[in-house]
Order: C-alpha cells, then sequence, then structure tokens
C-alpha cells in the first residue's frame, strides 16, 4: 500500500510543483467544489441580519439536507454590500459538502464555500458542468472527456472560468492536453509571465504556450527561451523543455540529452528533464527511440534517476532498458521502492 501510494504520486507529479518558488494552485478546483457539493445554494442578504447571508435558492440537494446543515457562516464585507445595493437581484453562490475524501471515498469534515456571484454565463456553466459531469469518474481529473469540457473555458472573458479552465488544464495528463490543441492567444499566456500575483498560472502557460505550433511568434518564443532554460537549473526547467519538444521535436530531444551530461547539475533539474522526456514521449511516440537512447545514456552515467525512468519504461511497455535496469538491483543502495519497480516492470516484459 505505502509503495503503491509513492508510486502514485511520483508517476504524476503535480505540475505546479515544478518550481520550488512558484505559488502552487488549488488542490481542489471550483469544479470540483460544484461537482462535490452535497448543497449548493443561491444566497442573498439575510431578512433578519443584513450582514449575513440566507439562502433564497436550492439548487442541489434537499430541503431537508439544508435544514441540518449549519448556516452559511460568512459576512457580508462592505463591497458586497453596496453590490447588492445597486443590483438587489444579485445572487452568490455556495456550496456546501467536502471535496477531500479518504481512499475509501469518505469525508470527515463539511464546510461551506463561496464559490462566485451568479452571472448569465456562469449560470450557463453550471448546467453545462451537471450535465457533462455525469459521465466523469468522481474524482479522476486525468479524463479527456473532462479535460475536453474545460478546454473550450480557457479564452473566456470571464476570469473565474478562464481560471478553472486553466487548473483543470494544469492537473490533465500532458498527452490529453495536446491532444485536445488548445488553441490560446500568445498575448493571454505570456501575460500570465508578468503578473506577480498570476505566477501559479505560470507552468501551464508555459506548457499551453508550446502547444500553439500554428503561431510563429508563439514558436518563436518557446524557442528563444526553452535553450536558455536547459542550460540553467533554475524553475520551470521541465516546462521549457516539454515546450520545446512540442516545436522542435527531435531536436530538442538532443538538446535535452546534451543538458543531462552537464557537469554540476542538481538532482531535481535532471528529473524535470526526464519528466519533459517522459510527457513528451506520450504524447508524441514517434520520439521514443530516441528518448530511450538518452535514458540509456543517463542510466550508464548515473542510477539516481533510474526510478524515473524504469517507471517510464513500465508505462511504455518497453525492454530495451531491462539489462541496464537489471544491473540497478545488484546494486545494494538501490532503495526498496526502486528495486520494487524495476522487478515488476521485468516481470512483465518475459
Amino acid at each position: 500500500m505505502v509503495i503503491g501510494a509513492f508510486l502514485a504520486a511520483i508517476s504524476h507529479p503535480h505540475s505546479a510543483r515544478a518550481c520550488p518558488v512558484c505559488v502552487t494552485l488549488p488542490n481542489a478546483s471550483l469544479a470540483d467544489h460544484l461537482i462535490g457539493a452535497e448543497i449548493i445554494v443561491l444566497a442573498a442578504p439575510s431578512a433578519e441580519n443584513p450582514f449575513s447571508f440566507a439562502p433564497v435558492k436550492l439548487i442541489k440537494g434537499t430541503q431537508q439536507r439544508l435544514e441540518r446543515a449549519p448556516e452559511i457562516p460568512f459576512l457580508i464585507d462592505s463591497t458586497t454590500r453596496a453590490a447588492f445595493r445597486t443590483d438587489p437581484q444579485m445572487r452568490i453562490l455556495f456550496t456546501y459538502g467536502a471535496v477531500n475524501k479518504d481512499a475509501a471515498g469518505r469525508s470527515f469534515s463539511r464546510s461551506w464555500k463561496r464559490i462566485f456571484t451568479l452571472t448569465p454565463e456562469r449560470e450557463k456553466f453550471l448546467e453545462n458542468l451537471e450535465a457533462a459531469a455525469k459521465i466523469w469518474k468522481p474524482g479522476d481529473v486525468s479524463s479527456p472527456e473532462r479535460a475536453a469540457f474545460f478546454v473550450h473555458h480557457i479564452t473566456s472573458d470571464d476570469p473565474v472560468l478562464r481560471d478553472t479552465a486553466l487548473i483543470e488544464m494544469d492537473r490533465a495528463p500532458y498527452s490529453v492536453v495536446q491532444s485536445l490543441r488548445p488553441r490560446v492567444p500568445k498575448d493571454q499566456l505570456l501575460n500570465e509571465f508578468r503578473n506577480i500575483y498570476r505566477i501559479s498560472f505560470v507552468p501551464v502557460s508555459i506548457r499551453l504556450l508550446g502547444l500553439q505550433t500554428g503561431d510563429a511568434e508563439a514558436v518563436s518564443v518557446v524557442r528563444s527561451r526553452y535553450p536558455r532554460a536547459l542550460r540553467s537549473s533554475g524553475g520551470y526547467v521541465y516546462e521549457w523543455a516539454l515546450a520545446g519538444i512540442e516545436v522542435d521535436r527531435s531536436q530538442a530531444v538532443e538538446a535535452i540529452d546534451n543538458a543531462l551530461k552537464m557537469k554540476n547539475r542538481n538532482l531535481e533539474s535532471k528529473r524535470g528533464l526526464i519528466r519533459a522526456l517522459a510527457d513528451g514521449g506520450t504524447a508524441l511516440p514517434s520520439l521514443r527511440g530516441q528518448i530511450v537512447k538518452v535514458f540509456s545514456t543517463e542510466l550508464n552515467s548515473s542510477g539516481d534517476l533510474a526510478l524515473d525512468i524504469a517507471i517510464v519504461a513500465r508505462n511504455w511497455n518497453i525492454a530495451e532498458l531491462d539489462d541496464q535496469l537489471l544491473a540497478m538491483l545488484e546494486n545494494e543502495d538501490t532503495d526498496p521502492v526502486t528495486r520494487f519497480v524495476i522487478e515488476t516492470n521485468i516481470s512483465s516484459n518475459q
């Protein structure tokens, strides 16, 4: 169980953690709260207390469950009170429930969450989300159907819906997003780089920028940035390496190979490059032969990334690296998790 959980974590690391100084995106998206909510209501100022919210319309859940739930704990701030005075028909959407659940699907704490001020566009989004989510596996952020739903909102004029879509793209497997070929204006993505309050959106914006292969200016930006990222051990090396693979394919793989051979490159940076090769090869199978040779070179020089490479070999169902990985088992310093992955991978190839 412990090994399985560890493997799941390193096989699907959260992309927002690629840069250690970055502010990370939330674990639960707005969509998670809406889909997982037990109760959804529209609220307005209470008739008894104008500084507190009271439900005026039940959207999801039963009246009995709403009556058993605690009161909405949020006070109405001065800005919101002014907005209600301007538009007395304005409504705020709240959810009640628990998004975070254990492995058995149980949740132990529930709370109210303020989601957004309802607008016609958000109301339509809510209706479409409810219909689409019926075919999604609960909690499965890797679903192609889920990603396909949100990809249409990346360029929304509504910042709430746009940010929700970006978070969903950040969490979805790169191969899924790549297959959708989302078209996003270059300037929209580059604007994320210029705002310190948007720094958590930079990693996904770099990956999306790499997918704008039909935009010559976007391609030019990627080609100017990714070689510099490969030469350094700074932040976003994974993202820029992956964007480079998208625009320059084999040439970028060769550049990453050279970057891995650089002296004094730290282990975390090398891990980011291996991950970029893994995700790039998953999305672009034609590059796997070249990438496997890079992995072979890395295994010959060091066993520090044997676990990362063994996981890729398992996921790609390849046997070309079996002999080198078997040699790792003879090293008494090889850790138990790496041994487990190598042994199970090789046994499945026999």
